[in-house]
């Protein structure tokens, strides 16, 4: 009996050695079954019945993630969600079915870089990778120790595409993860970019050339300068501008995105490489407790960053409520009015836009796929540097509620003003209310 224990337990010690995160692709094979089989018939309750039993019925546990999350009052998404999405994208989901061709041997390159993710970090935690297309409302999200990739968003030509954002993504479900303002919520996503740089074992700006990170670090002492003004916030949720997809920072007359990212990530980059003990550096930045403002703050002094001239303000730092820079902002509802019969959508070009580098924009959101390249939704120049498109009120079917962006050459998404009042909750997408 002893005997028959100890082999029981030995078999499973060498199983739980052996264990490894898994990757699921099976979601995106059963979604082109599906988009194939459609185009076969024009018989919408057909239609239907494909998506439903080719994809649907087949879903995998992140698919079923993004059938129960993917519409407001928690609401199902359903067959026809999908159905309205692939017949209204179908041209952007033929042109990156490419971009999945490969996904098998970036499988077993992200076998091999989550292997000496848990060689440098034996803490880590297993869990499942799910590649799968949802409805445009998410490019990754965590569930416990798994994580789900939204692939209709983030699918790109470069050949390695899915490793970055699956490696940063997984830092995630190994992170405490808090509701929390500027500064903290920076480190927390400069740590996911910093670690996946490690276990990726290839910079951030070749990765990204051109990138956030890139442009970091040719204007590091101007984008520490401006993001100072507004480190001491103690807003929770309200980002300005500088993460998550907003309008951007202007440095030195450019206007970047995500440069919350890249701060966070120095901070985590300076931190790291003052440590001897890199494994335990490590360690302490995925595990690092950013809990309150003020722990964010110590964590900031810790890495090193921060220049000597701006020790004393970063010492005697003091969080509170930031006033929005124009006190007299009026908001507004913002990208769209309302005739009798008719949407009318309505895009000014930024300042610092050249309109000259404008080919063509559009308006992407729930009512099309999220596809930013369909010529149907494509807006006209109807006075200087105003864009507008009409759609009648009846193209939207029985929702009542949609969001949408505008986006410029099809790759350059457009967030809100400041003074936008019809900004969905915790995203940076526009609303549209019909009546």
């Amino acid at each position: 009996m002893k005997r028959l224990s100890l082999i029981f337990l030995l078999c499973s010690f060498t199983s739980f050695l052996n264990a490894q995160t898994i990757f699921h692709t099976e979601d995106i094979r059963n979604f082109y079954i599906a988009f194939d089989s459609i185009q076969t018939s024009n018989d919408y309750t057909k239609q239907q019945y494909f998506v439903q039993t080719l994809y649907l019925d087949k879903a995998s546990f992140g698919l079923t993630y993004a059938i129960n999350t993917s519409l407001e009052n928690e609401k199902k998404a359903t067959a026809t969600d999908w159905l309205a999405m692939m017949l209204k994208a179908k041209d952007n989901f033929v042109q990156i079915r490419p971009y999945f061709n490969n996904l098998e041997s970036q499988k077993k390159l992200l076998e091999t870089k989550f292997a000496y993710f848990k060689s440098i970090y034996p803490e880590f935690k297993e869990g499942e990778v799910f590649l799968t297309m949802g409805l445009g409302m998410f490019g990754g999200r965590i569930s416990g120790n798994n994580l789900i990739i939204g692939c209709e968003l983030v699918a790109k030509e470069t050949p390695d595409w899915a490793v970055s954002i699956v490696l940063h993504e997984y830092v995630h479900t190994m992170q405490h993860i808090y509701n929390d303002a500027l500064l903290a919520h920076s480190i927390m996503e400069g740590t996911a970019d910093f670690v996946a740089e490690v276990v990726n074992q290839k910079s951030l700006v070749s990765t990204y050339p051109n990138g956030y990170i890139d442009f970091g670090f040719k204007h590091d002492q101007q984008v520490w300068n401006e993001y100072k003004k507004y480190i001491g916030s103690i807003q929770k949720g309200k980002f300005f501008n500088w993460i998550y997809g907003s309008i951007g920072v202007e440095i030195d007359g450019v206007k970047m995105k995500d440069l919350g990212y890249y701060l966070g990530y120095r901070f985590c980059k300076a931190y790291y490489e003052r440590a001897i003990d890199k494994k335990a550096a490590l360690k302490e930045l995925i595990q690092n407790d950013l809990s309150s403002n003020e722990k964010a703050k110590a964590f900031l002094l810790k890495s090193g960053y921060v220049p000597k001239k701006d020790l004393k303000f970063i010492q005697n730092l003091r969080f509170e409520p930031l006033s929005l820079r124009n006190k007299n902002l009026k908001m507004r509802v913002y990208g769209y009015t309302l005739t009798t019969k008719d949407v009318v959508f309505t895009f000014d070009l930024p300042s610092f836009i050249d309109q000259n580098t404008v080919k063509f924009i559009t308006v992407a959101g729930s009512f099309n796929g999220w596809n930013p390249t369909n010529t149907a939704y494509q807006l006209v120049l109807t006075k200087d540097r105003t864009y507008q498109l009409r759609i009648p009120k009846n193209a939207f079917g029985k929702d009542k509620k949609h969001e949408f962006k505008f986006v410029i050459n099809g790759d350059s998404w457009q967030s809100p003003p400041e003074d936008a009042l019809n900004i969905a909750s915790g995203d940076s997408n526009l609303t549209l209310t019909l009546p």
